[in-house]
């Protein structure tokens, strides 16, 4: 029954982001403010990783951040359960003339025992799709075998609050993506309208707790604490300053204790033993 359940929810997911592929670029990392959550992210992946190492990609979507580290002179190996994402990331690596660099597969992240243990230097995952996994904890184990001693690893999820979506929900309980915290559910629209699946909002203790012991927690800054949502994305279009205001006060709070866990996404680092 368990495993049936998974399917299910397998099946929805792929079928989802694979709708969403065609303009996923263009609603989620080309936007301002997803151009400023990219900027805020990056500004601890483009350090985090040793150069000239092999990554894995966990849910490399259209391939942006597995692009990005091959331009650092980088590998990158990305997995991803829509086979939409990998046509498109496949695309974008040859069209940049990195295809000997990046390796993508349609494989979900709950599949991760189905790669090699070829001893990664790193692994990450961008902006929520292990928020897309039920259990942790297999992923968490063969993660572990796959990654040599002392790589570290960058996970960033959706954080189950967020004070924009908090503030929004009383406002306007019609407005879909706005209730996705208190749903436990997702719409991701597409060429055939939107596709609902069922997601997940692990704490940091809780992604901590399922990692270890083989993975160390280091730290979990925020990100969107004031820095608005994707799809709030007419209102950086009409305020530019303000939206750039917000990701500058972002940065600076992004490791406070109250105030971190407030955001709309924490990236939580870790690293192997």
């Amino acid at each position: 029954m368990k495993q049936a359940s998974t399917s299910i929810s397998l099946d929805a997911v792929r079928s989802a982001f694979d709708a969403a592929a065609p303009s996923y670029d263009e609603d989620f990392c080309d936007s301002r403010i997803g151009r400023l959550q990219r900027a805020a992210a990056w500004r601890h992946l483009g350090k985090l990783f040793p150069l000239g190492g092999r990554l894995l990609d966990l849910g490399c979507g259209a391939g942006e951040d597995a692009v990005r580290f091959a331009h650092a002179g980088m590998e990158v190996d990305g997995i991803d359960v829509a086979p939409a994402m990998i046509d498109a990331a496949r695309e974008r690596a040859a069209a940049e003339g990195l295809s000997d660099a990046l390796r993508f597969e349609a494989l979900p992240i709950e599949q991760l025992d189905d790669l090699p243990e070829c001893g990664y230097s790193g692994a990450y995952s961008s902006f929520g799709p292990l928020n897309c996994v039920e259990d942790l904890r297999p992923v968490a184990n063969a993660l572990a075998e796959r990654l040599r001693p002392g790589a570290p690893v960058a996970l960033c999820l959706m954080s189950r609050f967020c004070l924009w979506e908090t503030l929004l929900y009383p406002l306007t309980a019609t407005l879909h993506w706005a209730t996705r915290h208190f749903s436990g559910s997702w719409a991701l629209a597409g060429a055939q309208g939107e596709t609902d699946f069922e997601v997940f909002y692990p704490s940091v203790d809780e992604v901590r707790r399922a990692f270890a012991p083989e993975l160390v927690f280091e730290s979990a800054p925020a990100f969107g604490i004031f820095l608005p949502p994707t799809y709030l994305e007419p209102f950086a279009q009409r305020f530019p300053r303000v939206v750039r205001a917000l990701a500058r006060l972002d940065r600076r709070v992004a490791h406070w204790p109250l105030l971190r866990a407030l955001g709309d996404h924490r990236l939580v680092i870790l690293r192997r033993r």
